[in-house]
């Protein structure tokens, strides 16, 4: 893994309400494809290195080599550690085009890269992703408002779904207030495509599922995008194991986040963790700087599922 650059200088972004959620700079379908063009979309970088003031502890983290062994309760497996991130031949299918990259922009300061899944809702408009997409975290945090897009399937440019305009952003409580990773995952509301189209008519959606053990096999998906990935490309990491917890995990409050063989690199934050039955059960929050280093995702627990209903009735 490769390290994310923290600098000082500050992004655009807007402060954080009382209220939970907030509405994103409005665009429509159109005017978001004319935006985001192929060039701005290879230019946007993972947003754990780009320049942040009101920054959180960086999802893609640095480290010492060696470090690799930060798992408590279940320890590090041997020779079957590390699962590849492979690439996903045709994004299109039914089972991968619910997936996506998140697009945000941040003026002068450039643009910046997530991923994202679609899942299953009322309004058919709801992408899961990781809080610190969308909000820096703690009491400090800010909310990054600038125009943003989601785009399933994304491959080398191509749109194949069209493109999903962000209206609304959330996280949970607990990440903004204390920037706990064991609460870092956010959601979207997104407007309809240049055709009209709602997400989940365009794509579908994955089921959704909280307060399961956390003993579960997943499949980790995402777009990285540092090296030796380059972010056009989506990813799988299959029958990824559950390890254990990052030790760090246990200095906050709340369920424990989750550790899985997956080498992924700055860009894969927000990726969605399917489980065995192909609902989400996770997304991925950060990794240390060394190949044997797990992947880590929060809990998906009761402040998770009330996360996802609060995104789910908006309209």
């Amino acid at each position: 893994m490769i390290a994310a650059c923290l600098l000082s200088t500050a992004f655009p972004v807007a402060a954080a309400g009382a209220h939970s959620g907030v509405w994103v700079e409005s665009t429509s379908a159109r005017a978001a494809a004319a935006f985001w063009t192929p060039a701005r979309l290879r230019a946007a970088k993972p947003i754990e290195v780009l320049p942040r003031r009101h920054g959180t502890r960086p999802a893609v983290r640095s480290g010492r080599r060696g470090e690799g062994g930060r798992v408590a309760a279940l320890g590090i497996p041997g020779k079957d550690f590390g699962a590849d991130f492979e690439q996903v031949p045709d994004p299109t299918l039914p089972e991968f085009r619910v997936n996506g990259a998140l697009f945000l922009s941040f003026g002068i300061f450039g643009y910046a890269r997530c991923s994202g899944t679609a899942v299953r809702s009322r309004n058919e408009s709801v992408v899961v992703t990781a809080g610190h997409c969308l909000n820096s975290g703690g009491r400090h945090g800010r909310w990054f408002t600038g125009p943003m897009a989601f785009i399933p399937a994304y491959r080398y440019g191509q749109r194949p779904f069209g493109i999903f305009p962000v209206r609304w952003i959330d996280t949970t409580r607990q990440w903004r207030a204390d920037g706990s990773e064991n609460y870092d995952v956010g959601a979207i509301v997104v407007g309809r495509n240049q055709a009209g189209a709602k997400l989940g008519e365009a794509v579908g959606g994955t089921g959704i599922a909280f307060d399961l053990k956390a003993n579960q096999t997943f499949d980790v998906h995402g777009y990285p995008a540092e090296a030796p990935f380059d972010g056009e490309t989506q990813r799988i990491c299959r029958g990824t194991r559950f390890l254990g917890h990052d030790a760090s995990s246990f200095v906050f409050p709340g369920p424990l986040n989750l550790a899985v063989t997956c080498q992924l690199t700055g860009g894969a934050s927000g990726g969605g963790w399917t489980i065995a039955d192909g609902r989400l059960n996770g997304v991925t929050d950060y990794g240390y700087f060394d190949e044997t280093s797990p992947a880590y995702g929060a809990y998906f627990g009761k402040e998770v599922a009330r996360l996802y209903g609060r995104a789910a009735r908006m309209r």
